[in-house]
């Protein structure tokens, strides 16, 4: 086996292996049930791993893998996106657990503001392939790249509503924004380095991208296991800005 070759394969088998660790860790510290979609995200992406990972390892013929291969993988990046959509959802509805009505308020305004910046990520990538979009209109890999470009803007948001609410957020929520960040700002990036670098050098772009999502796994490994350091004292006053915070927002938004 080439060292390339090796590279290749820890970079792919290494960060799905570390996702179980992670969702352990979580389990054992029963925060899957503070943040259940971004548990069942690791889930998906460990079991959607070992599906292509079978697949490739078999290979029960070059045509039937050269066609099913890119679907599965296709699927599983859909699959992957609408649960980073999810997992935003969460992060938005943390500070909010315990306030039902302002929860379902606050999730009809992230609907509107989700498809504003969907639409507006839509245009600004089909701007960016508009002299080949005869080829690539319909293109699986363009949408994605689009609607993890509209995440990139609800991360922003998501930093910001808890700057409004005066909290601070917990270190597992500042974990998942963090590798959401690398997963879903890092990905058109990448995207777009492959398309200009070509077929032949295309593998540069893709270990980038494995680098990147190894990365951002390592970090939620990390903070899964970070424990909340803060004393009683030291709680009062974000909780009672967090009201405060609260109620004018409710003001607000049933205005």
């Amino acid at each position: 086996m080439t060292f390339p070759r090796f590279i290749w394969l820890y970079l792919w088998i290494a960060p799905h292996a570390l996702l179980v660790a992670a969702a352990a860790m979580m389990f054992r510290r029963r925060l899957h049930k503070d943040f259940p979609i971004f548990f069942s995200y690791l889930i998906f992406e460990f079991l959607q791993f070992c599906a292509l990972f079978a697949m490739y390892s078999l290979k029960p013929s070059a045509s039937w893998y050269a066609s099913v291969y890119p679907k599965i993988d296709i699927f599983g990046r859909i699959g992957s996106v609408a649960l980073h959509f999810g997992i935003l959802r969460e992060l938005f509805e943390a500070p909010l657990m315990h306030s039902v009505p302002l929860r379902k308020a606050m999730g009809r305004v992230l609907n509107w503001v989700t498809a504003c910046l969907v639409v507006l990520a839509s245009l600004f990538i089909g701007s960016l392939y508009y002299s080949i979009l005869s080829q690539r209109a319909l293109q699986a890999y363009v949408i994605i790249e689009a609607l993890n470009t509209a995440q990139c803007g609800l991360l922003v948001l998501v930093f910001l509503w808890h700057r409004f609410l005066g909290l601070r957020m917990s270190p597992l929520a500042f974990g998942i924004a963090l590798g959401m960040g690398l997963v879903s700002g890092l990905g058109p990036l990448m995207q777009a380095l492959n398309d200009s670098l070509g077929a032949r050098n295309s593998s540069i772009a893709s270990l980038m991208e494995m680098a990147t999502y190894h990365g951002a796994v390592l970090i939620w490994l990390y903070f899964a296991q970070v424990r909340e350091k803060t004393s009683s004292s030291s709680k009062t006053a974000p909780v009672l800005h967090y009201h405060e915070g609260a109620a004018e927002l409710g003001r607000i938004v049933h205005l």
